[in-house]
């Protein structure tokens, strides 16, 4: 017997209890304690009635809850390297698409043949399209509902994304090259790998975005 969305939202809320913080870790132990469950309780509707606090239910969680708790620390330090490699192997897939790599490939091109006479208004034009990817990650990471930035993997995106505007501030470092005039050819060509890879992270997301929200969206609702 299967157990029903509201048994598996009481399992979800159990968790949330008791500091199972991200919800993509949860679905992973939840998808563990419902085939548990269906696989060694008979009465599944009895095992999740409500008797105070000696339902059968809490009884069974309680037991579980130090290696539930061991296997999600555990599981946190995992995610975050488990998440990188997947995404440098996806902007893999990103670049060598016809569209990108062409596009990629043209603005190389361009810094090339035209870099070391107008290495200063490349600078300023690859800086000035780093800014609006960086307005567009604000306006995007504030429109994302509260309720889903408890899923590891936008934690990640939005600490990716936020590295990235880091480093394109300090790399080189914004006071000596905008402030001083101290453009070159290196600064142009630092600050089109920033917005190459960027951009690459940004049409990432973006193209899983909807997908990460329907996948959890039965346990947020």
């Amino acid at each position: 017997m299967e157990l029903t969305r509201e048994q598996i939202q009481k399992i979800n809320t159990f968790l949330e209890g008791i500091g199972i913080e991200y919800i993509d870790i949860r679905v992973e132990m939840i998808d563990h304690i419902a085939s548990d469950i269906e696989n060694n309780i008979e009465d599944i509707d009895s095992f999740f009635e409500h008797d105070g606090f000696n339902t059968s239910f809490l009884r069974y969680m309680l037991s579980k809850k130090k290696s539930l708790l061991k296997k999600y620390n555990k599981q946190l330090k995992k995610l975050n390297w488990y998440y990188f490699k997947n995404l440098c192997k996806e902007l893999f897939n990103l670049v060598v698409q016809p569209k990108y790599l062409f596009t990629i490939t043209f603005f190389v091109l361009v810094s090339i043949r035209f870099g070391d006479v107008y290495f200063k208004e490349l600078s300023i034009i690859y800086f000035s399209l780093l800014l609006l990817w960086y307005m567009v990650t604000l306006y995007v990471s504030y429109r994302i509902p509260k309720s889903y930035r408890n899923i590891k993997l936008i934690r990640f995106y939005v600490a990716v994304n936020s590295v990235s505007s880091v480093l394109i501030i300090n790399f080189p470092n914004i006071s000596t090259t905008i402030y001083d005039g101290n453009y070159s050819k290196t600064t142009m060509f630092m600050y089109l790998i920033s917005l190459t890879i960027t951009s690459l992270v940004h049409i990432n997301f973006f193209q899983k975005q909807n997908k990460i929200f329907n996948t959890y969206k039965y346990l947020i609702q």
